[in-house]
């Protein structure tokens, strides 16, 4: 990885197309906190996009309290591993990018067979915050923050 090279847009691809499954951290109405593992499922304009299903606990988290953590990491071991933080703001953007999703996740397809199970899901978009980029593998080892803006 030549981090000379790479932009904000090129990490949050190599989150998006590398790493994939992140745990995702929100706090619940006790003000606990809660983690749990979700695909970023888009990358488009410097944000990053996933949908859960508005059935969950997790859905209610996001819309009352909408800041999330979300971490990922590529790696057989520490000293080889690559991970990704991104902490930052979302908001719910309906069914906007569903379509695309689906057809870039083949995968969902088998999740969600039928168009009525699709009807719970919601697009979020993590549109405002920062990205923290700790790379193991690299000598030295390379440290950055970014900033996502709308």
């Amino acid at each position: 990885m030549d981090h000379k090279k790479m932009k904000l847009e090129d990490y949050l691809q190599f989150l998006n197309e590398d790493i994939h499954s992140t745990v995702f951290s929100t706090v619940d109405e006790d003000g606990r906190p809660k983690s749990r593992v979700i695909d970023i499922m888009l990358v488009k304009e410097k944000k990053l996009y996933f949908l859960t299903a508005i059935t969950k606990p997790f859905y209610d988290q996001l819309i009352e309290r909408p800041y999330v953590s979300i971490t990922g990491l590529k790696g057989e071991e520490s000293m080889s591993s690559i991970s990704i933080t991104v902490n930052g703001e979302v908001r719910e953007i309906g069914t906007n990018y569903l379509d695309e999703i689906f057809e870039k996740n083949p995968y969902m397809n088998d999740i969600y067979q039928t168009e009525e199970s699709k009807h719970v899901l919601r697009v979020f978009e993590l549109y405002k915050g920062n990205v923290s980029v700790f790379d193991l593998s690299s000598k030295p080892i390379y440290q950055a923050v970014f900033a996502i803006n709308e």
